[in-house]
């Protein structure tokens, strides 16, 4: 090729390279905020939330998490210009199934605890109270009984449970028993920890009405009837294209409990659904859809996977922002006199943005949609001077985003109602939930075609801070296996 006719080429290229990666001003036709009039109404929301909820426990890799995932795959798979693919992980997977305890008579049991070891074991009931250790001396051969930790929800004892059952373990105790405050009918099928550690001891949950009948110094058998079995579970990627190839990624886990966990998934279907109607113009860039596997058996969890990623390409220029939803349109639910009862008010939720731009974008949302008792936040946990970023955790998986450094907003609430799914279908406002997902859809149009360093903000800075050695967040994910000692 000649110089000039070299030149001429590499010209071209160079403007359609830029028309690929830079996004597009949105046309002048284009809503600034999504029409409500097309949107998905509560009446939908309820119903996509309802077969969701409908597949049962989505444990990480089991039928029902399989089922749900292909029905997901061919929704969103038939919306127009919608292309779908799957990121497989291998897992051992825990199959759940009931829980036994019999001590002086059988015990109604809510449920085994998630991964704890199949089989039954038998020793004399011991009750440790609250910042007691549980060590060999006193625990090897016997069962444990522990009150479920006193916090203001339910979610914040999963590191109290996780290192009992650890302990446990290594202290080569029989069994663990986590005895709640609440009646047994509202804590049917509690689920957490989920970090999907397989435990070397069985464990079970209790109601308050057994626990009152539990005596230490019992001889007590304890059993969990579950399976352990490699599996392969999988991750969906829907992209709906834009304009411009530069990625807006929106998230959230397909496995899950009840009507709570994870119905971020009904979030990403309607605004997929939305999306795909309007014309390429209104789509200054593209939009990834991430359904995630993982979370309940997080050595797999899939979105710090797209987050790892996302952080590999964001310096070509091909990431604008991620955006996670979970837990959505949650109803507060407060202790009173020994069980957990509707305040009538809706649970607080945040909203959490690491940049200006994101956060400003965040306010109006919130704003515009009149949702109330929603804070927008940098972070859930206190910054740490001279760490990138200072603040590590958005409360859930978009912890994962934000703490790679990329670009973040997440949406999320921690209801008792979260692991808990006896409350069906009465934990969750889907009038509220339309309002919070209307929001998050106000938020995405608004950002679509603003510059991409405009909505970084500090995040540039603090991956240059990084690059040149600055310490950051951690990125390990849990054990598939708890230690034996």
């Amino acid at each position: 090729m000649r110089p000039a006719r070299c030149v001429a080429f590499i010209g071209v290229v160079t403007v359609f390279a830029l028309q690929l990666t830079t996004p597009a001003v949105a046309a002048t036709d284009c809503g600034p905020t999504i029409d409500e009039r097309t949107f998905a109404s509560a009446a939908q929301l309820r119903a996509l939330n309802a077969t969701v909820a409908g597949f049962g426990v989505r444990a990480t890799g089991s039928p029902n998490h399989n089922r749900l995932i292909s029905w997901l795959d061919h929704r969103v798979d038939r919306l127009p210009g919608v292309s779908v693919r799957s990121e497989p992980f291998a897992i051992t997977r825990w199959q759940p199934g009931p829980g036994f305890l019999l001590s002086g008579g059988a015990m109604p049991v809510a449920g085994a605890i998630p991964y704890s070891e199949p089989g039954l074991r038998s020793g004399e009931l011991v009750r440790l109270p609250a910042g007691t250790p549980i060590t060999p001396g006193n625990a090897r051969g016997k069962v444990v009984l522990r009150a479920f930790p006193a916090l203001d929800r339910g979610y914040l004892a999963e590191p109290l449970l996780d290192q009992d059952m650890v302990d446990a373990g290594k202290a080569g105790a029989a069994g663990v028993v986590i005895a709640f405050p609440f009646p047994h009918e509202q804590v049917k099928g509690y689920w957490d920890p989920h970090l999907g550690t397989h435990y070397r001891v069985p464990g079970v949950f209790v109601g308050a009405d057994a626990a009152l009948r539990l005596k230490p110094g019992t001889h007590t058998t304890i059993g969990v009837l579950a399976a352990r079995v490699p599996a392969v579970t999988r991750s969906l990627v829907a992209t709906l294209p834009g304009v411009s190839s530069e990625r807006i990624v929106l998230d959230t886990n397909t496995d899950g409990v009840g009507w709570v966990q994870e119905n971020g998934t009904v979030a990403l279907l309607a605004l997929a659904e939305h999306f795909a109607r309007l014309p390429l113009r209104c789509r200054p860039r593209t939009i990834e859809f991430v359904f995630a596997t993982g979370h309940l058996h997080r050595p797999a969890e899939g979105s710090e996977f797209r987050a790892r990623a996302l952080d590999r390409d964001y310096d070509s220029g091909s990431v604008a922002f991620a955006f996670v939803l979970e837990h959505l349109g949650t109803r507060e639910f407060l202790p009173v006199d020994g069980s957990l009862r509707a305040s009538g008010l809706a649970e607080f939720s945040g909203w959490f943005a690491g940049s200006p731009v994101l956060a400003g974008s965040a306010a109006s949302a919130l704003a515009g949609r009149a949702v109330d008792r929603t804070f927008v936040l940098p972070g859930s946990d206190l910054p740490v001077p001279g760490r990138v970023p200072p603040q590590c955790s958005f409360g859930g998986i978009g912890t994962h985003f934000h703490s790679h450094l990329v670009p973040t907003m997440a949406m999320i609430s921690g209801p008792w109602t979260l692991w808990a799914p006896a409350f069906g279908a009465e934990a969750v406002d889907h009038e509220r939930m339309r309002r919070q997902v209307l929001a998050a859809g106000d938020a995405i149009t608004a950002l679509a075609p603003v510059p991409r360093a405009e909505i970084a903000g500090p995040y540039l800075a603090q991956r240059q801070a990084r690059a040149a050695g600055a310490p950051t967040c951690s990125h390990d994910l849990p054990p598939e296996w708890a230690p034996r000692s």
